[in-house]
């Protein structure tokens, strides 16, 4: 079965995805296409729907569609050995399957420190300083004598420094390095973007990109950097808004639905499906609830004509209505 890490990883859902639609239509041949397109683009495609279709067969369902993609010269297993599962009795297997295997997940190590799905966990560092982690985010630290570094491993954490001026405070999340001596200030690591918000103090903010020149925020500003593209875009933010995950509130001004979606999954006991690029794309500005994903994003989601499909309460397929 795939590795609990994978649960939130966009290739593995559009794997999943495409599961769902070639066993809902197997005589579908332009859909068909269009997974070997998909299949083809990336290694990475081909490796995340080897574990979906492992996933797939381990419960006896019906052999995936295009298994020989990854099984090379091997056959499937005669249709008559196996259990014939319809469409959607299929999806509900699956994600009961799913959940078990969420749940298990907390058992596997990541970092020296992790806050599980649906808790935050506060840290006090050797030197005083403290660490908030928000849920679904896991954090390494190492401490030397001439410096104090931690890295951010998924997630977002907000660090209240104890200042030393002989030694540092360094975070690295995704290749992005902040260095301050005392302060206070949010970081936040997901596949898109690296975002760096300081509540008192000033940080050193540096992408590591050649040519980039490190950034100084102070108070009330913030970064936000591109992971694809390395591009740096600075705003100011409400102190206060700062960190507000840790009041059980996720504020937003004018990120994408798909950044937003990336947030709640790490309140959600499960898996969220959005495959609509033009609805991630949308905008969104708002105050929501984050002890309520399903709410949260049927609220987001609502001003753009999309909505939320619970399967389970373990599987949220996000789709225009």
């Amino acid at each position: 079965m795939t590795a609990p890490e994978h649960r939130h990883d966009p290739i593995w859902e559009q794997a999943l995805d495409w599961l769902f639609q070639l066993q809902a239509r197997p005589e579908d041949s332009a859909l068909k296409e269009a997974f070997e397109i998909w299949l083809c683009a990336d290694p990475r495609h081909a490796e995340a729907w080897r574990g979906v279709s492992l996933t797939w067969q381990a419960m006896g369902a019906v052999t995936p569609a295009h298994v020989e993609r990854w099984q090379g010269t091997a056959q499937p297993a005669p249709r008559t050995k196996r259990r014939i599962v319809r469409p959607v009795a299929a999806v509900l297997a699956l994600a009961a399957c799913l959940a078990l295997w969420l749940a298990a997940g907390a058992l596997w190590p990541e970092g020296d420190y992790r806050a599980v799905t649906g808790q935050t966990r506060q840290l006090v560092l050797a030197d005083g300083s403290t660490v908030m982690l928000e849920s679904g985010s896991a954090l390494d630290v190492a401490y030397e004598s001439g410096h104090r570094a931690v890295r951010l491993l998924s997630g977002q954490a907000f660090f209240e420094v104890a200042p030393d001026a002989h030694r540092p405070f360094n975070v690295n999340a995704g290749g992005v390095s902040v260095t301050v001596v005392g302060t206070a200030f949010d970081v936040e690591l997901t596949d898109r973007a690296v975002r760096v918000a300081v509540q008192q103090g000033q940080v050193e903010v540096s992408a590591g990109v050649e040519n980039q020149s490190a950034a100084l925020l102070s108070p009330g500003e913030a970064l936000r950097i591109d992971r694809g593209t390395g591009l740096a875009e600075r705003h100011n933010i409400g102190t206060s808004d700062i960190a507000a995950w840790r009041s059980g509130q996720l504020v937003v001004d004018g990120i994408s639905v798909g950044e937003a979606v990336d947030r709640l999954r790490r309140y959600h006991r499960g898996l969220i499906l959005l495959q609509d690029d033009a609805l991630a794309a949308q905008k969104v500005t708002g105050v929501y609830d984050l002890t309520d994903p399903a709410s949260a994003l049927a609220a987001i989601l609502r001003p753009h004509g999309g909505t939320v499909t619970q399967i389970t309460p373990y599987l949220l397929i996000l789709d225009r209505g």
